[in-house]
């Protein structure tokens, strides 16, 4: 690790940005709960205050966006419920778990996205369109947003290798699944958010 850059501490607020070509798309502040060699654990608060892109839809206006280099960001408020954030070291993804008020997983959401790089300030990363929705119990999944995966590499976003690498990423969690291999930690499926507040 670069001499300048450090873990976190487990409660430490950090920023997640996503960038784009230089240019930061989004900044969500989250709480680090686990920062190890193994994966970055973090969560995302009910009413943190995130940067957002102004006027952003999803398809072709949010891809145009990204090509012209043209957007601001605003302040918008993160609704209820809260995510953890399940990143393993070096992997193509971070796994969204939506949690319950009462604690304990709801969902495991797998959004492809470059790996993370450690900041000062803490992470930077940038979405990659394509996404996989699993079954609470690991038992189904379903991919979700291939055809913006296909909006985006028709508009030039990606190019045919950038697509066939993401579906090929795609794929490998999937078979990985099949096998009844989870490739992030399964014990966080009874995480209870503390009592304290968690909104940085």
């Amino acid at each position: 690790m670069n001499k300048e850059l450090r873990r976190f501490q487990p409660g430490e607020n950090v920023d997640i940005r996503e960038v784009f070509r230089g240019k930061v798309w989004t900044v969500r502040p989250v709480t680090v709960i686990e920062d190890t060699d193994e994966n970055l654990v973090s969560y995302l608060a009910p009413g943190t205050l995130i940067d957002y892109p102004v006027g952003v839809e999803h398809g072709e206006k949010c891809f145009s966006m990204w090509l012209s280099g043209d957007w601001e960001l605003h302040k918008r408020i993160f609704m209820p419920p809260g995510m953890l954030r399940i990143a393993p070291q070096g992997e193509p993804f971070e796994v969204f778990a939506t949690v319950r008020a009462e604690g304990g997983v709801s969902s495991w959401y797998v959004n492809f996205q470059e790996p993370l790089r450690r900041t000062p300030q803490g992470f930077d990363t940038m979405d990659e369109t394509i996404d996989l929705l699993v079954a609470l119990d690991f038992s189904s999944w379903q991919r979700r947003d291939e055809d913006e995966l296909e909006l985006a590499t028709s508009m030039g976003v990606y190019d045919q290798a950038d697509a066939r690498r993401l579906r090929d990423n795609c794929a490998s969690v999937e078979e990985a699944l099949k096998a009844g291999i989870v490739p992030w930690n399964r014990r966080w499926h009874d995480w209870m958010p503390p009592k304290s507040s968690l909104v940085p």
